[in-house]
């Protein structure tokens, strides 16, 4: 007859049979100390790693930093290198500017003069001639000296021009103040006096004349138009 061990039979689905770990308390400690060393590892190892990173990406940035102190202390360096060259151009745009200003506060009453007589001489007609003639005209150190002919005459008027001269008819005369009064910056044209006069049996008419002179007769050379 041979030997059957018998077991318990075991239900299906009834909870399994408990168990009791026979192990001695140390070396159930022991190997719960081995685990607990295990995750100290592990976290020891995290920490040092995250430690690394951030000294390296510490690092990195204080190189960037110092990179970009460097790039801007060059440029300022060079800024100031630059400025130090052109240290006298302010100066020198200043004292341009307060020439420019006296030039256009001088010249601010400028006539020409020379294409001025020669279009009074050409508005003269044939039967006349100047015999003289003076200009008083204001100038930006005067101020304004010169009023207008008469209650009736041109406001703002900058100058005054008297002129002598002859002419061999009335006609003629008037002619001479029309032509004068077309030319740009003449106006209050008078003639003051008309005498009949001779010379070497040229009977003749002697006349005196005033006009004024009105901004427009400056030549604005030196004008900026704004």
């Amino acid at each position: 007859m041979s030997d059957m061990t018998m077991q318990p039979a075991q239900v299906q689905g009834a909870p399994s049979l408990p168990q009791v770990n026979l192990l001695p308390p140390h070396v159930r400690v022991k190997r719960k100390l081995a685990v607990v060393r295990v995750w100290l590892a592990l976290a020891l190892l995290v920490v040092v790693l995250l430690t690394t990173l951030t000294a390296a990406a510490t690092l990195w940035q204080k190189q960037l930093a110092e990179s970009q102190l460097a790039d801007i202390q060059a440029t300022n360096e060079k800024l100031q290198h630059e400025q130090t060259k052109y240290a006298e151009a302010p100066k020198a745009l200043r004292a341009l500017k307060a020439r420019e200003a006296a030039r256009t506060l001088a010249m601010s009453t400028e006539v020409l003069w020379s294409p001025y007589l020669a279009a009074i001489s050409a508005s003269t007609p044939a039967e006349a001639s100047i015999d003289s003639m003076t200009v008083s005209q204001d100038t930006a150190w005067t101020g304004s000296q010169n009023q207008s002919v008469g209650p009736l005459g041109t406001p703002g008027t900058v100058g005054l021009v008297s002129l002598t001269g002859r002419a061999l008819t009335l006609y003629a005369v008037s002619d001479w103040k029309d032509g004068l009064a077309k030319l740009k910056g003449i106006a209050d044209v008078q003639f003051t006096t008309i005498a009949i006069s001779e010379n070497n049996t040229i009977v003749y008419y002697a006349v005196s004349a005033t006009f004024t002179l009105t901004p427009d007769a400056f030549a604005n050379q030196f004008v900026t138009e704004k």
